[in-house]
């Protein structure tokens, strides 16, 4: 007679089969769809930007995302390079970038094909990081301070669910000082609060309004050492924003800096990866308990991974399930709450012991 399969091995092989089956669609959309996109785009780029609810096929309930649209305005501050004008900046104005309430590109040169793009004075490399990031939050203070409560930096290879990140900082009121993303902790002495980790953070409304009036030209709170930029903010913010790490109620990540398969592949923090020793708090790790479903954004996402993910998320569904799901709006966090989470201690081996010191003005205070 026959053995039948184990049931496990029977899911195995359906998961193998639905992972490859990914793979070979991510690998179909090749150059000549990505250039098609990329006309598309500069011909259509203003229409395109204001779809913010726009879901291909599907008919969805729009209600609290277009709520939240209105109540939680996010500018996206994009960084960029010429070299990416054309082979990146085009599929996130395509893909997650239509849904920001404000898009803009920091590059250091002009293009007339993609008026997004906004051309600062600084060179190209990575050792002019922090210099091109202090000039963005100078640029985006000065020229759109009033168009948005939440002012998102990000690269051109991130992906983000701007509906979840909306969710994620409803919680919070942007008039206090807030820095938020996937923390790292440091073992220089001078940033033992950390820092958030390039390729996906946000600044409250009030934390871009101290940086660019009085700390990023304070010679004392951040000088012009070259460091990058993301480890510069942290170091002139450390005292004068709350830190808060992006993960759900479930210790689950919710920004990936170094993308997903990390967290995917180990279930316990693998410590000769240079991405866990940083790490500033314990997460869930391995398979489908690494992340968190209230998902916010991911970092090393090629041009072709984004149109993936934007069909993965806003048009497959299994016919015949149906989440069972009454979403409502996360409660307001008191200020005493988010001070707490932000002072707890990180486990990880580069964390410095310190007294932690808020300097929390009075119209902060709720």
């Amino acid at each position: 007679m026959m053995n039948l399969c184990p049931v496990k091995e029977i899911l195995c092989f359906l998961l193998g089969f639905a992972i490859s089956s990914l793979i070979i669609l991510n690998i179909s959309i090749n150059s000549k769809f990505l250039r098609r996109h990329q006309t598309n785009t500069f011909e259509n780029g203003k229409e395109i930007l204001s779809k913010h609810t726009t879901y291909s096929r599907h008919l969805y309930e729009t209600q609290l995302a277009d709520k939240l649209y209105n109540e939680v305005r996010i500018l996206c501050m994009v960084f960029t390079h010429p070299d990416n004008h054309k082979t990146k900046v085009p599929h996130i104005i395509n893909t997650w970038g239509k849904r920001c309430n404000k898009l803009i590109f920091m590059s250091t040169e002009n293009d007339t094909n993609i008026p997004e793009i906004v051309a600062l004075n600084h060179e190209n490399g990575r050792k002019n990081l922090w210099k091109k990031t202090r000039l963005a939050l100078e640029y985006v203070y000065k020229n759109h301070f009033d168009d948005a409560d939440w002012f998102l930096r990000a690269d051109d290879d991130n992906y983000i669910v701007m509906e979840n990140l909306r969710y994620k900082l409803y919680q919070y009121h942007t008039q206090t000082s807030l820095y938020i993303g996937s923390r790292f902790a440091i073992h220089k002495d001078y940033i033992p609060e950390g820092y958030m980790a390039g390729g996906g953070n946000v600044l409250s409304k009030k934390a871009l309004k101290k940086f660019a009036t009085f700390i990023s030209r304070n010679a004392t709170l951040c000088d012009e050492k070259q460091e990058a930029g993301d480890v510069m903010v942290g170091r002139c913010m450390k005292k004068f924003a709350i830190f808060v790490d992006a993960v759900d109620s479930k210790n689950q990540k919710q920004i990936f800096p170094a993308g997903m398969v990390v967290h995917m592949q180990h279930e316990e923090p693998d410590l000769k990866y240079w991405y866990f020793k940083y790490l500033y708090r314990n997460v869930t790790q391995g398979g489908l308990n690494c992340c968190s479903d209230i998902f916010i954004g991911a970092h090393y996402v090629k041009p072709e991974e984004m149109y993936l993910m934007e069909y993965l998320i806003y048009n497959l569904h299994p016919f015949g399930l149906r989440k069972n799901l009454t979403e409502v709006l996360p409660r307001k966090l008191s200020l005493d709450e988010i001070v707490a989470s932000s002072d707890k201690i990180s486990f990880a081996e580069n964390f410095v012991p310190h007294e932690n010191v808020h300097f929390i003005d009075d119209d902060e205070k709720y």
